[in-house]
């Protein structure tokens, strides 16, 4: 029964974020507090659990996250990433999706999502009927959105990978070494995979663009 109530959390989780746009925080949050009470700890054990163990992930990691985080203000303060997301633009032309989804993969995984998004975002949309006239917008921005989570997953020092390499009591170092090529082979092989279903009427300009976002 634990396996099953944790599914429906996992995919309750999910929807709320896909389906109904509700922060990821809060959707965590409530997927968390129905399994606490859906496993029989009670309100006040349910409490507890999610306290702890926020708590201990923060104790493990929380250090590394912070260091993460400069690592990755300095890299945009700098320009660092601006300038390589153009030198990229210029290089490698209609296989960009591919470059943007491995360089967010692995070279940038301490910058926040919001930060990569808005740095990445005006390139993509420049680059877009270079790549491809029908699909280049939806393809970028579905390599850019690859290439973040894969690195914020796989790669360290990500946040999502500092934090799984903590809980696991994995040492980074290990983490990295083996994180590396399967968050790039992951971007890539989505990226790709993406690709095909855009190419097979998974996208509808009428109907998936946003109306009140004015995309020349």
């Amino acid at each position: 029964m634990e396996i099953l109530h944790s599914a429906i959390a996992i995919l309750a989780a999910i929807v709320l974020i896909i389906r109904f746009k509700v922060d990821p925080v809060i959707s965590l949050l409530i997927a968390c507090v129905y399994l606490g009470l859906a496993t029989g700890l009670g309100a006040e054990g349910t409490v507890g659990e999610i306290t702890g163990g926020f708590g201990e992930i923060m104790a493990e990691v929380g250090l590394l996250i912070g260091f993460g985080v400069l690592i990755g203000a300095l890299l945009h303060s700098m320009g660092t990433f601006r300038d390589l997301v153009d030198i990229l633009a210029r290089r490698v032309g209609r296989r960009l999706p591919y470059a943007m989804a491995g360089t967010l993969s692995t070279i940038f995984p301490s910058i926040y999502v919001d930060v990569q998004v808005v740095l990445a975002a005006p390139m993509a949309k420049e680059s877009a009927p270079a790549v491809d006239r029908r699909h280049g917008l939806p393809w970028l921005a579905g390599a850019m959105a690859i290439g973040i989570f894969s690195g914020y997953v796989f790669v360290v020092p990500g946040l999502a990978a500092v934090a799984i390499a903590g809980l696991m009591d994995v040492p980074l170092g290990t983490y990295l070494l083996y994180g590396l090529p399967i968050g790039l082979v992951t971007a890539l092989v989505t990226t790709f995979l993406f690709r095909l279903l855009l190419g097979r009427g998974f996208w509808d300009d009428e109907t998936d663009l946003d109306p009140d976002v004015v995309v020349e």
